[in-house]
């Protein structure tokens, strides 16, 4: 019979690729072991507490199952897609792990959990070596086959709302100056507090549209590449990439306006 144990110190560092390393967590430390024997594999639950995911404001904690594989070896291989939000399933150079974020299984269910670990296991000891018949391009869609993970959810989210909030702005400064160059000819930017405001014709007009459409390819590409790219390698470096681009394109058409508002006054 299983009891709960004191982890050892040093325990989560003893891993070389574990599964809350894969999906980004910020571990505080784990709370209690159980260790055991199932269909003659060693195994171990860790209960795991870390910071919260997405914009959850609690601590979490996760129960992870871990099997221990005969032996160390750079050829244990899992395909990417096991890690799903509903539940995550990784190998690294010695064990197999297996959990669902958040969740703390009771221990009336802790079989079906092993279960699953055990029969991971088994396939990656009846795979191991596969991968080496591979040609590049099969190591190549292998390399980036999608694994989902909590970084990528958050930083997607986070320039994708500044994205839209601003991108709005634009597109109503673009249909209101658009409205007043259909009754005016020109675009008007007048304030209540001044006398003076800015009427801009020809040229200035144009550029100062241009000014306010010019960033929303960038947010066309970005959304793009969160659709198509997310969970991927390289997703974070892309996305930030854009989103670096994007906020540089927003200043500087800032700025661009900014010049035309200041090139042209007259009473309002």
């Amino acid at each position: 019979m299983a009891f709960k144990e004191k982890p050892p110190r040093g325990l989560l560092e003893s891993f070389s690729d574990p599964l809350w390393q894969r999906l980004g967590l910020v571990v505080v430390g784990p709370q209690w072991i159980v260790k055991g024997r199932h269909r003659g594999f060693d195994w171990m639950a860790i209960e795991l507490l870390h910071r919260p995911t997405g914009f959850r404001q609690t601590i979490m904690t996760t129960t992870v199952f871990l099997v221990r594989l005969p032996r160390k070896s750079k050829d244990w291989y899992l395909p990417a897609d096991r890690i799903t939000p509903d539940k995550q399933v990784c190998v690294d150079d010695a064990c197999v792990y297996a959990a669902a974020l958040g969740e703390q299984p009771r221990v009336r269910t802790w079989r079906q959990w092993l279960d699953l670990a055990v029969d991971a296991a088994e396939e990656v000891i009846r795979t191991e070596g596969a991968r080496r018949k591979e040609n590049p391009q099969q190591k190549a869609e292998r390399a980036d086959a999608p694994s989902w993970n909590v970084v990528d959810g958050n930083l997607a989210s986070i320039w994708l709302v500044a994205m839209a909030f601003f991108s709005f702005l634009n597109v109503m400064g673009l249909w209101q100056a658009y409205g007043d160059w259909q009754g005016q000819g020109a675009i008007l930017l007048c304030h209540g507090s001044k006398p003076f405001g800015t009427y801009l014709q020809g040229w200035k007009a144009a550029v100062y549209a241009v000014s306010l459409v010019a960033p929303l390819p960038i947010v066309a590409k970005a959304l793009h590449t969160v659709t198509t790219r997310m969970y991927r390698q390289a997703f974070r470096l892309q996305l930030c990439v854009e989103g670096l681009l994007w906020a540089g394109a927003m200043v500087g058409m800032h700025y661009v306006r900014d010049a035309l508002v200041q090139s042209v006054r007259q009473a309002c």
